[in-house]
């Protein structure tokens, strides 16, 4: 009996606690705070004033660090004046030096060929350029022409031409203006091996003073290449002209009014020499234009048609970018007589018409003798022939 009695108080003493504990829990958090004598609001002030302590001490650290690496800059740069770097390219080495040397700069060298003759010797650049702002006993990089690769033409009669164009590209190799350059070659047929180099202009000793553009007379070798000979007929003025430029064939050109169903302006009969397709290098080939005849134009536009007779095709003739305005355009064949030559040369035709700048017409290689070429130009104009770039004869076309 006395042990259920035990029991029982022991049961309600846990009860009374259990609820007290509950009541406490149910208490708010800042009541608590309060009751063990803390307060809020003097903790949200506490809290503020603490962010303000540490937003100044973050500034005064910056600024401690900022004057700290100042100091630094200034004790590491102490003793060095700020100097102006002068202009020195174009001078000779010895000169660029003194000038370097007087704003207590110092050079350092670099070598290299110069594309420019009488060059060597002087700076052709410098870095830091002039006008930079450095240090006091800074180095001033000068690079020093050693001249360019030759001083003068060599002899060159004897090498092959493919070879000494590869020698060139290699010595020039990112230059921009080669001492040396090579013509387009002209062709003699010879006993020596293809692309040997017969001869040379100008000779073995020029000096270069400034650039050379080098023309070579090359072997063909001993015998005459073969040439197919492609099919003009119905080929207007300017094709045949733009075919002259890379076939190696000589052309005869002859004429008349077209008529009947002949298209004006283009070929109407060729005549191949025994009747062959394939002939020696400048074998003769002979053509016969159909030009049109001379009538009054009362439209500054021409048609396709109309183009066709002065020398373009329709393609041409449909693009505007390319059709100068052929409406007064005058046909004909130019014939005349120049000196013989052992190898073909170059020849060039230009026209100059009374309004508006010259122009080339015509460009290709010819043996000489009797020289015909076809034209379709402006009605007063001047027609310019040139054998190897010289003039040789002037015509007014009327």
């Amino acid at each position: 009996m006395a042990k259920k009695l035990l029991k029982s108080e022991q049961k309600n003493e846990d009860k009374v606690k259990n609820e007290e504990k509950a009541k406490k829990d149910k208490v708010p958090f800042l009541q608590r705070l309060k009751n063990f004598g803390v307060s809020y609001k003097a903790g949200l002030t506490a809290m503020q004033n603490c962010g303000a302590a540490f937003v100044w001490y973050s500034i005064s650290l910056f600024v401690i660090m900022a004057v700290a690496a100042l100091a630094v800059f200034l004790g590491i740069n102490k003793g060095y004046e700020r100097v102006l770097v002068p202009d020195v390219v174009g001078m000779n080495l010895v000169r660029a030096e003194l000038i370097l040397q007087e704003k207590e700069l110092y050079p350092r060298l670099q070598m290299r060929y110069s594309d420019v003759p009488g060059q060597a010797g002087q700076i052709i650049s410098q870095s830091p350029k002039k006008g930079s702002v450095v240090k006091a006993e800074s180095r001033v990089t000068l690079v020093v022409s050693r001249g360019v690769v030759f001083d003068h033409v060599g002899n060159y009669v004897g090498t092959n031409l493919d070879a000494f164009k590869e020698t060139l590209d290699a010595l020039y190799a990112g230059a921009e203006i080669p001492s040396l350059t090579i013509a387009n070659p002209i062709f003699k047929q010879d006993e020596a091996p293809i692309g040997t180099i017969l001869e040379q202009d100008p000779p073995e000793g020029t000096p270069i003073s400034q650039p050379i553009e080098l023309k070579f007379i090359v072997s063909s070798g001993p015998t005459k290449q073969l040439v197919k000979i492609p099919d003009f007929t119905g080929k207007t003025v300017t094709e045949v002209l733009s075919a002259m430029s890379t076939t190696k064939l000589t052309f005869d050109f002859t004429q008349h009014i077209a008529s009947g169903s002949e298209v004006p302006g283009t070929v109407v009969k060729q005549v191949n020499p025994g009747n062959k397709t394939e002939v020696g290098e400048y074998a003769h080939i002979q053509l016969e234009f159909a030009m049109p005849a001379i009538t009054e134009v009362s439209d500054t536009e021409e048609t396709p048609a109309q183009a066709n007779q002065n020398g373009l095709n329709e393609a041409e003739a449909t693009d505007a970018s390319l059709v100068r305005d052929t409406t007064n355009y005058v046909h004909g064949v130019l014939s005349t007589r120049i000196a013989e030559y052992p190898y073909a040369v170059p020849v060039k035709l230009d026209v100059i018409p009374l309004e508006g700048s010259r122009y080339g017409l015509a460009t290709f290689n010819h043996v000489g003798g009797d020289l015909t070429i076809p034209y379709a130009a402006p009605h007063g104009s001047v027609l310019v022939l040139s054998v190897l770039d010289r003039e040789v004869e002037r015509v007014s076309i009327q």
